[in-house]
């Protein structure tokens, strides 16, 4: 499934994250799930085309998908994501995919303010970016 950051309307879509185009918000259709108006938060593009992501009042949120010509190719799911989130707060089983335990002991007290590992750290770092791909998930320290 793909997700839209909270803040920066960033998408995360296809394993990649992608910075929105423009945030106009126009009428781009009705929702399937409660038929009311669909607004667009977000446009984004790729080389396969142009995504477009929306919401209706209902808070109901879809990714419509086009090709570059803009003809319209398939509407997804879309979900919304915090825009940073604190390593307390992440699922266990995610940052172990990632991350080893000595990361994660040392990121959580970063976090807490306790003693840590500077090279831990400075490990871990180099890892946020593929967190962020596998998980939509943004890490703040």
């Amino acid at each position: 499934m793909s997700r839209i950051e909270q803040g920066s309307l960033a998408l995360f879509c296809d394993g990649e994250r992608r910075e929105p185009l423009s945030a106009e918000e126009n009428l781009v259709g009705f929702c399937a799930k409660c038929e009311s108006e669909l607004l667009s938060l977000a446009y984004h593009k790729s080389d396969a085309g142009w995504m477009v992501s929306a919401r209706c009042k209902n808070d109901h949120l879809v990714l419509m998908r086009y090709d570059l010509n803009w003809n319209w190719l398939e509407d997804q799911e879309l979900e919304i994501c915090a825009e940073a989130t604190f390593i307390s707060s992440i699922p266990r089983e995610k940052l172990e995919a990632v991350f080893t335990r000595a990361e994660i002991r040392d990121l959580e007290a970063c976090e807490n303010g306790q003693p840590f590992t500077r090279q831990n750290l400075y490990r871990a770092r180099a890892k946020y970016d593929r967190f962020e791909k596998l998980f939509g998930i943004r890490i703040k320290i």
